[in-house]
């Protein structure tokens, strides 16, 4: 929502409060693009994924330690077995040499 699109009141009973917040919505939900809803949709399901994985005591993705590496050609390799990193080594040593991250 942007800066000043809020409104704000009090009524003397529910029913007139229902009847000028429905009012209110009416008018300020023509001004909401359907992407607005589509966005807030996926949020609410992203955050009730994450609510539902801390409930089952689980770790989030970004907690659980990887030593995968993935190279620019697509190949993934584990940076902890040497068997699998060795191959790898010249092809990062060049790429950093080539942008001057390692000399």
């Amino acid at each position: 929502m942007e800066p000043g699109t809020w409104r704000r009141g009090i009524a003397a009973t529910f029913e007139t409060a229902r009847e000028a917040f429905e009012a209110a919505w009416t008018e300020l939900r023509i001004t909401i693009p359907d992407a607005a809803f589509a966005e807030w949709g996926h949020d609410r399901d992203w955050r009730a994924g994450i609510a539902a994985k801390r409930a089952r005591g689980e770790k989030l993705d970004s907690e659980i330690r990887s030593t995968l590496m993935r190279r620019v050609c697509g190949t993934t390799f584990d940076s902890w077995k040497p068997a699998e990193s060795y191959p790898h080594r010249a092809h990062i040593t060049a790429a950093q040499a080539a942008n001057g991250t390692r000399r």
